[in-house]
């Protein structure tokens, strides 16, 4: 249990408080402490108001005592005056100076309180507008100041100053309707302040409801149609057209005709003069001028007709002045659009002008909101349209190099980079990601070199471009517009229309549209390339410069654009360029070895006859000029470039090979035959007979030279017929499996041997083949 203070005021003396425990005796001080500071407090509260109270009745006292002094010097002054002599000599001088007033003096008053106030007019005028006054007040001036000149024109003493003035008036009147037009070309107006804009032109041009209406639809007009000639940003000026377009058919609708004509027709209920917020200027004095300005101007009401305009003309007028409107402005976005050639700037803008029409739920007067929405769509389809058509002609940039590098002989290409196996390749810097020995790598399998580069950097800078159209298209067909589409307070029907056509119509037209221009770049494309393979076929350097664009037409299949498929694009070129590299390579190797080839044809003598093996001996090694030939063959395909070797050029390398083999041999074999005419002895066949004892030859002398040579001939040629071997050129490789035919004939081997020679060349292929890895 907490331990509880002991009241104080039961104690006899100071000595029973320290009769409890500590705790309860600290409890009792704050309580003690609490209740002198209480207290302190109200009594501090007590004496200070009864201070304040002895003060202000002193203060009374004083001030009581001063007025009583003066009522008594006015008192006796009041008496002393107040005699009938002195009353009587008053109201005879004022009698006196009434008529002498009003008879010399009423017409110069008037002349100069009216003077006084015209005076005043053009400065109270000029400041209203120059600090952003009343507009309105300021008419009502200006159509004061008009009253008061026409009166003091009947004036011939003063038609100078009246000209001069005549002319300033001019001047601040057409400052006056500058300001109103730019006032009813913001959009920022309310209504309430719109109307008093209106009321201010109607006031300074004395127009009815009809002309204010037509004056202020103008000024609409000219405000949206001016926003394409200002400098800036395009797309902000768009929106701000656009919803100044909107912002006049939501005033329209609200304040024409009834507050418009409310308005008017109370400024035809109050004389100008009597109008509150033109006689509390300071400046016309009119507590001294009043009496003297006149009946006539102090009771002018302005003639303002009010009620000329109906319903029925609203919706005519609107039913011109919208579409029109509409139409220019349509033509400035297309303007504005063309100098923005950014997609993602295009479509940004395109979303905010639907999503500012859709949001407004009224029904416009004189416009059908459907035909408007079409309408709006149209002009940035169109220039996403011409973006993507601009976009894809830089492929003729990519051409233009191509054929800038083909033609000039001081860029050609050159030979491929670096060897793998240089010593300058394994000292290169492996740090931060080994950058330099990866490009140095790519450079070599790729065949990469400086002109190559440039190509491919500007091609892949054109595919990035068009595959970011394909983002923006999806983009569109992704671009959720339910909440504007609610704003709209349509039936289901036609909210699917809508969301059909921004989601659906416009992304296929862009699809359409980009597939139609893919296909004409990359058919202009085709085209440099058909002109390119004409020039590089008969170019001298045609070998350097094929390879060079064969590797361009690799990079650009290998990375065509999302949205174009074309398996078959330069598929004549690249099989031209294929056949002139491989005929290249074919013609080189076969120049080489051809007298090789002469000498095997010939059957002369066969190297290696002592390494034959078997019983009867068969060859189980090709010829040396067989594996010259396929090294050769190999070392030049790698030095034309090893990256070009795809599956389709080597079987071109095979089959042409073999076609210059056949036409090699057989006009070796045409010159024996004229050499020889038909007395050729052929030897007889050799015949193998087994038994249990020995294995001999059957003619009993063997084999003669010119019959082993048909023998490795039959053995080399069945090894190229491995190593040449190509599903592809079916033709070359009958043509060649019967001059096969042909050698195995003519080398009288029996069936048994033939297939074992065959065998032997065909395992000794698969041995060896890995030298020859080109050809594989």
């Amino acid at each position: 249990m907490a331990t509880e203070a002991p009241d104080p005021k039961t104690f006899k003396s100071w000595e029973d408080a320290f009769e409890y425990a500590v705790p309860a005796v600290r409890r009792m001080e704050q309580q003690l402490r609490g209740d002198i500071t209480g207290n302190r407090e109200r009594l501090r509260t007590l004496v200070g108001a009864s201070y304040r109270d002895l003060l202000g009745t002193a203060e009374s006292i004083i001030e009581m005592n001063d007025q009583m002094g003066h009522v008594e010097t006015y008192l006796s002054s009041l008496g002393r005056r107040c005699n009938t002599k002195t009353l009587g000599k008053s109201s005879t001088n004022l009698s006196l100076l009434d008529r002498t007033a009003a008879a010399s003096g009423r017409a110069r008053y008037a002349l100069v309180s009216q003077l006084a106030v015209l005076r005043s007019c053009p400065e109270v005028l000029a400041r209203l507008l120059k600090k952003g006054g009343s507009l309105l007040l300021a008419a009502k001036i200006l159509v004061v100041s008009r009253l008061l000149h026409t009166k003091l024109s009947e004036h011939p003493s003063i038609r100078t100053y009246i000209d001069s003035m005549r002319a300033r008036l001019a001047r601040l009147r057409q400052k006056l309707l500058a300001h109103i037009d730019r006032q009813l070309a913001s959009p920022q107006l309310s209504s309430g302040e719109l109307v008093d804009t209106m009321c201010a032109f109607s006031l300074a041009t004395s127009s009815s409801a009809r002309d204010v209406l037509r004056h202020f639809h103008h000024v609409r007009a000219e405000a949206i149609s001016a926003y394409a000639s200002l400098s800036g940003k395009p797309e902000a000026y768009i929106l701000e057209a656009l919803q100044l377009w909107l912002r006049t058919l939501q005033d329209t609708n609200a304040i024409v005709p009834r507050q418009l004509s409310q308005s008017l027709a109370k400024l035809k209920s109050t004389p100008l003069f009597k109008d509150p917020s033109v006689w509390s200027i300071k400046d016309f004095d009119y507590d001294i001028h009043t009496k003297w300005i006149g009946d006539d101007l102090k009771n002018f009401m302005p003639y303002i007709r009010h009620d000329d305009l109906q319903s029925s003309m609203i919706v005519d007028h609107l039913t011109i002045w919208a579409p029109k409107t509409l139409d220019a402005y349509l033509s400035n976005v297309s303007l504005l659009l063309n100098s923005i050639t950014e997609s993602t700037v295009v479509v940004h803008l395109r979303s905010k002008c639907l999503k500012l029409w859709m949001s407004n739920r009224r029904h416009y007067v004189g416009v059908e909101r459907h035909e408007v929405f079409d309408r709006l769509r149209k002009p940035f389809r169109q220039r996403l349209g011409h973006l993507i058509q601009g976009d894809s002609k830089s492929l003729k940039g990519v051409s233009a190099q191509i054929m800038l590098i083909i033609q000039d002989q001081r860029q050609t290409p050159s030979q491929l980079p670096l060897s793998l196996w240089k010593s300058s390749i394994g000292s290169m810097d492996v740090s931060s990601g080994a950058e330099m020995f990866l490009s140095t790598i790519r450079d070599n399998v790729y065949g990469a070199d400086d002109a190559l580069r440039v190509v491919v950097h500007s091609y892949q800078e054109w595919l990035v471009v068009m595959n970011r159209w394909v983002s923006t298209i999806k983009e569109l067909q992704q671009l959720r517009w339910d909440d504007s589409l609610d704003d709209l307070d349509e039936d289901d029907d036609t909210e699917e229309r809508l969301e059909s056509l921004l989601n659906t119509d416009d992304p296929q037209y862009l699809e359409r549209e980009l597939s139609r221009c893919l296909g004409a770049a990359f058919d202009n494309f085709q085209a440099t390339a058909d002109e390119v393979t004409k020039n590089v076929v008969n170019d001298a350097s045609f070998n350097r410069k094929a390879a060079f664009f064969l590797r361009v037409l690799r990079n650009v299949k290998q990375n065509l654009p999302s949205a174009y498929a074309n398996a078959e694009l330069a598929s004549s070129v690249v099989n031209d360029l294929q056949s002139a590299i491989a005929g290249y390579v074919v013609q080189n190797v076969m120049a080489k070895h051809l007298s090789s080839i002469s000498n095997a044809a010939k059957g002369s003598m066969v190297h290696g006859r002592l390494l034959w093996n078997g019983i009867p001996e068969l060859p189980i090694l090709p010829s040396p000029w067989t594996f010259k030939l396929l090294r050769s063959l190999q070392l030049t395909m790698a030095d034309t470039g090893t990256d070009l070797w795809s599956s389709t050029a080597v079987a071109k390398v095979k089959s042409q090979l073999r076609d210059s083999l056949i036409l090699a041999l057989s006009a070796q074999s045409n010159v024996e035959s004229i050499t020889n005419g038909d007395e050729k002895v052929h030897p007889t066949p050799l015949a193998i007979t087994e038994s249990s004892e020995n294995i001999q030859l059957s003619n009993g002398s063997g084999q003669t030279a010119e019959n082993d040579c048909e023998v490795q001939l039959l053995f080399d040629m069945t090894y190229l017929a491995h190593a040449t071997s190509s599903p592809v050129s079916k033709e070359s490789s009958d043509t060649f499996q019967d001059r096969l035919n042909k050698v195995e004939s003519e080398s009288l081997l029996v069936s048994t041997s033939a297939m074992q020679v065959k065998k032997s060349a065909a395992e000794y292929w698969k041995r060896s083949s890995l030298l020859f890895a080109l050809l594989m």
